[in-house]
């Protein structure tokens, strides 16, 4: 996705994703809280306490702007270049992490209180982001360009804490931040051959290995299957 693509309001976009979050996190029950997602090895208490350190990184990427002559090094399509699907398995320290993460609030209340006031904080960074380029994890990105990513970050994981019958019962990703999480993954993918029965939310699992490719799926993209998942 270049530059001119990003959404002119991406930082509300991306805001509205966090907020929308914020909203399903508060909403769900200690059962929800233990029910399973689609990162491999994570329940929903895992998975949430993964993404709310992304958020308070989120909320905290633009204290450092770039120097002097430093140039963008990574934009919003290809920073997921350094995540390519296979290149870190999960390993059982990455995962116990996150368990025990999960497991240090000693109360259910405790996470989803901690996740969603660290969610509308992320939004309200977002919405106060400037502009220029900023020093990111170890790479020079403009500001547009590392909103645009976490709004792709947070619409996949919000489809990740949709596994199984939960999918139906929750509003998942804010439209416009899904449709900017499409144009990504059309950017690293190509757009010949998408499947027409594919809803975004579809293609958003099945571009980042969520979802497999079943046998017709893989002859219906042909050469292109070999691109799937872009990232995971």
């Amino acid at each position: 996705m270049s530059a001119s693509a990003i959404p002119p309001a991406i930082r509300e976009i991306l805001a509205a994703q966090a907020e929308a979050l914020a909203a399903a996190v508060a909403g769900m029950s200690d059962t929800d809280l233990v029910g399973p997602t689609r990162c491999h090895g994570w329940l929903a208490a895992h998975l949430l306490a993964h993404v709310r350190l992304g958020l308070a990184e989120l909320a905290a990427s633009f204290v450092e702007p770039a120097g002097p002559g430093q140039a963008a090094d990574r934009d919003s399509v290809s920073y997921w270049l350094d995540f390519l699907p296979g290149s870190e398995p999960p390993s059982y320290a990455d995962v116990r992490f996150h368990w025990a993460t999960s497991s240090a609030y000693a109360t259910s209340d405790g996470l989803r209180r901690h996740f969603t006031d660290t969610a509308r904080l992320a939004a309200a960074a977002s919405r106060s982001a400037p502009d220029g380029l900023f020093l990111f994890q170890g790479h020079v990105m403009a500001a547009n360009d590392i909103l645009a990513m976490w709004t792709t970050e947070l619409v996949v994981h919000d489809l990740d804490l949709s596994a199984d019958g939960m999918r139906a019962s929750r509003p998942g990703p804010v439209p416009e931040a899904l449709t900017t999480t499409v144009a990504t993954l059309d950017s690293l993918l190509g757009t010949d051959g998408r499947p027409a029965r594919w809803d975004d939310a579809t293609y958003v699992m099945k571009g980042t290995g969520r979802l497999p490719l079943d046998e017709a799926e893989r002859s219906l993209l042909g050469p292109q299957a070999s691109r799937y998942p872009a990232f995971g």
